[in-house]
């Protein structure tokens, strides 16, 4: 297949805008709150395709309505085509990732579209009012729309950096570069029918991807000005990225005229040890010394390797509460052509177990944890028992000594004990006189205890 036909439009002219710029005109959305009813919706569906947000969380169905603040996901070999005003029409292939914000009335609508993977064709029938706006917003760069049709493609390079290529059919599509923290440098190109762009850029920069190489028979006839074509360098794209940016253009179908079948060609260069194309070198027919004017025409780099999609391997397992990987290589040659995450498992609750049992005096706790990591979930008290006590041993007490009375527990044989006071005595008195005294005896009648008085006669 040979590289540089892909990223040529039909009038051969190649547009590179390096950095991330990206315009996907993917999907208007407006919801007025006047006269009449600015809507989206799918008109259909095919393989894995998911919408979030505040009304929609689940598979896109046919008939959904989309809203602003909308999040789209269409998964691996999946397809999403949407519909919106009845005259605007978004393509998205698979692994494509955009959301959506919509503001305004039906006379002054506002739409921006996120778009930050993927590849999308869009197809605005009718221009735009005066007072709408309708951009699309990428990683690196902001595109603003007029009545038009055209694709982008997004591919994030291994080593951070982001590339968009825009291919336009009809209209007018203008490209403000910005990098990844959103902040623009002012550089900016206004595409027209026919040309197109790539952009490459990360957080510190972003900028459009040129090249010297020319094609001598448009500059000749004067269908394009030098000064004015901006055209791919093949040796400027990522170590990781040629063929895949080429294997996603393939699936989008963006093929020029010019593009052929993709097969190898019998005179292409061939690409280098990394499996990258090489830049084009002109070759240069048999002409004499004076002519001038003879026709130049480049020899084009091809990729003599396509790969193939294997299938996704687990390459990190998943948690409980890490995600996983999975990579998917290419049977022939080995090399890695995609990564996903894999979502964190969740715990699984066991049962209840007994961690610390509670005490007559002290509380215990039980704990649940999951069953598949053991990582503790929750944790629960358990009150403390209180004692079981015996009945009370009692020892008496007397007219002079105090008693008590004691009871042990029977789980922790701790004991307390009472105190029972002394009596007292308890005394009767007899007397009896003698010429001088009366003599009074007293005795108690509990311990027999005595003790006598004597009390002068006067």
């Amino acid at each position: 297949m040979e590289s540089a036909s892909f990223l040529k439009t039909t009038k051969g002219k190649v547009i590179v805008i390096a950095g991330v710029v990206v315009i996907v005109a993917i999907l208007i959305f407006v919801l007025t709150r006047g006269d009449g009813y600015r809507s989206i919706s799918v008109e259909q569906t095919k393989g894995d395709v998911n919408i979030t947000g505040e009304k929609n969380n689940g598979p896109a169905y046919v008939g959904q309505h989309l809203y602003s603040g909308d999040d789209v996901t269409v998964g691996e070999i999946s397809q999403l085509t949407m519909c919106m005003d009845n005259d605007k029409y978004v393509y998205a292939d698979a692994d494509t990732h955009f959301s959506l914000q919509a503001s305004g009335a039906k006379e002054d609508s506002k739409i921006k579209i996120l778009l930050d993977a993927g590849s999308e064709l869009n197809e605005l029938k009718s221009k735009l009012g005066e007072n709408d706006t309708y951009e699309v917003d990428t990683p690196n760069s902001t595109m603003s729309v007029r009545g038009t049709t055209f694709r982008v493609t997004v591919y994030n390079a291994k080593d951070g950096t982001i590339y968009t290529l825009i291919e336009v059919t009809e209209g007018q599509v203008l490209v403000r570069l910005k990098n990844t923290k959103g902040e623009y440098n002012g550089e900016e190109k206004l595409l027209g029918p026919g040309e197109s762009a790539l952009v490459r850029g990360n957080a510190d920069f972003s900028e459009f991807v040129t090249s010297d190489s020319l094609d001598p028979d448009d500059i000749i006839s004067g269908e394009i000005e030098q000064s004015d074509v901006l055209v791919l360098s093949y040796d400027t794209l990522p170590a990781d990225g040629m063929e895949r940016l080429i294997e996603l253009l393939e699936k989008s179908g963006i093929v020029s005229e010019e593009g052929g079948s993709g097969e190898d060609t019998d005179n292409a260069e061939d690409g280098d040890n990394a499996g990258n194309a090489v830049t084009p070198t002109p070759e240069t027919t048999d002409t004499t010394e004076e002519d001038n004017t003879a026709s130049v025409t480049p020899t084009v780099a091809a990729t003599k390797h396509v790969h193939q999609a294997g299938d996704w391997v687990t390459t990190v397992a998943a948690g409980c509460e890490t995600p996983g990987s999975m990579e998917q290589k290419c049977t022939e040659c080995g090399e890695v052509m995609g990564t996903k995450e894999i979502p964190a498992k969740g715990h699984v609750p066991g049962e209840w177990v007994t961690v610390s049992s509670a005490e007559c005096e002290s509380s215990g706790y039980k704990q649940q944890s999951c069953t598949v990591c053991g990582k503790a979930l929750a944790t629960e008290n358990i009150p403390a028992t209180g004692h079981s006590f015996s009945e009370w041993a009692t020892t008496d007490p007397t007219c002079t000594t105090d008693g008590s009375r004691t009871r042990t527990c029977s789980l922790c044989s701790s004991s307390e004990t009472e105190t029972i006071p002394a009596l007292g005595h308890d005394y009767e008195s007899t007397y009896q006189s003698t010429n001088t005294h009366y003599i009074y005896t007293y005795t108690c009648r509990r311990c027999g205890d005595t003790y006598t008085e004597s009390i002068p006669i006067i």
